[in-house]
């Protein structure tokens, strides 16, 4: 990584903490504007996955997969962008359904490592309980719209203080002799 991407990786971090901040404060406002957000970027990487289809991996091996991906991520994205203004329990409900399947994947992930010896399953779990955490506060505390905005935002600080380490991290380069 070049140090200008460095640099613009600390910027965007530095706003996704304050926009995390902002959003806290004001979280009756903060709920339509993340599920419109979330939505549109659904949306968005469902068609970059389709145009990706299309463009290359319709001839590659095994590229019908992301034909699938990307329709479903396309289909949930406008599913949620029309949701936005609906009952704030149906679009808690609907965060709810996506930590368990990310709380799924991460235990069958956790499982595999586990099985490969790979000191790294811990942290899949750790992910894995993290996300069933969150499904249970935000089905226990459905009438509180402040709930899961907190647990959107606190994950949107912790995406952004990753991406700090992540630049600051010097990389190595490889020579091919």
């Amino acid at each position: 990584m070049n140090k200008a991407k460095r640099v613009w990786n600390i910027v965007f971090a530095i706003i996704m903490i304050h926009a995390a901040v902002y959003l806290m404060l004001v979280p009756n406002v903060a709920f339509g504007l993340i599920a419109m957000f979330v939505g549109v970027m659904l949306t968005f990487y469902g068609l970059k996955y389709l145009l990706y289809y299309f463009t290359h991996a319709c001839h590659m091996v095994g590229g019908k997969w992301l034909l699938l991906v990307g329709l479903i991520l396309f289909d949930l994205g406008v599913f949620s962008s029309l949701l936005y203004d609906q009952a704030q329990a149906i679009m808690i409900i609907y965060v709810a359904a996506g930590h368990v399947v990310a709380a799924i994947l991460n235990m069958i992930r956790a499982v595999g490592n586990k099985k490969d010896g790979n000191p790294g399953w811990m942290i899949d779990f750790a992910q894995c309980i993290g996300n069933i955490i969150q499904v249970a506060l935000c089905l226990i505390f459905i009438h509180l719209i402040v709930i899961p905005v907190f647990i959107y935002c606190s994950g949107v600080i912790y995406s952004a203080v990753l991406r700090i380490i992540q630049a600051c991290k010097r990389t190595e380069i490889v020579y091919v002799q």
